[in-house]
């Protein structure tokens, strides 16, 4: 098995390749996005705050966006919130997301939260492998889906 190794993206180059991992991802789940969406990632992974690069072996294999988390409109003092993970579909199950979100738990804040859509089973079961448990927080995005809150505390 391929070692997992984890960095800051520090380059143009390494944002170009968590535009090509989030278009994979969002395309095997069958969710492709429009180039309004793609534009607006776009712009949050070129001003991230945390943004982390996984590769599986030499393969670049998923990102991780990780930001201020804001409650109300007031950042939450010590906390961070998870707002994208994706991993490049060739190798999910292959723990390249757990493995991002245990590297960002030893980087920054002491509490972390995450969203994920309540029938995104894959999504639920990386955060939970990586020590996140189910807030009992649900919301609604404005298509309708339901959404699940997830919490980390060091």
């Amino acid at each position: 098995m391929p070692r997992i190794l984890v960095d800051v993206v520090t380059t143009t180059q390494e944002r170009e390749l968590a535009m090509r991992i989030w278009r994979a991802a969002n395309h095997a789940r069958r969710r492709p996005a429009g180039e309004l969406r793609a534009s607006r990632v776009r712009e949050k992974i070129d001003r991230a705050p945390m943004l982390l690069l996984a590769h599986y072996g030499t393969r670049p294999a998923g990102i991780l966006l990780a930001e201020q988390f804001v409650d109300g409109g007031v950042p939450e003092t010590g906390t961070g919130h998870v707002s994208m993970l994706y991993v490049d579909p060739a190798v999910w199950g292959s723990g390249v997301g757990t493995k991002l979100l245990r590297d960002l738990e030893g980087r920054s804040w002491a509490r972390l939260s995450a969203w994920t859509r309540a029938d995104n089973r894959r999504g639920q079961r990386v955060l939970l492998a990586a020590g996140f448990s189910e807030s009992g927080h649900r919301s609604q995005l404005q298509d309708g889906e339901e959404i699940l809150q997830f919490r980390w505390e060091r």
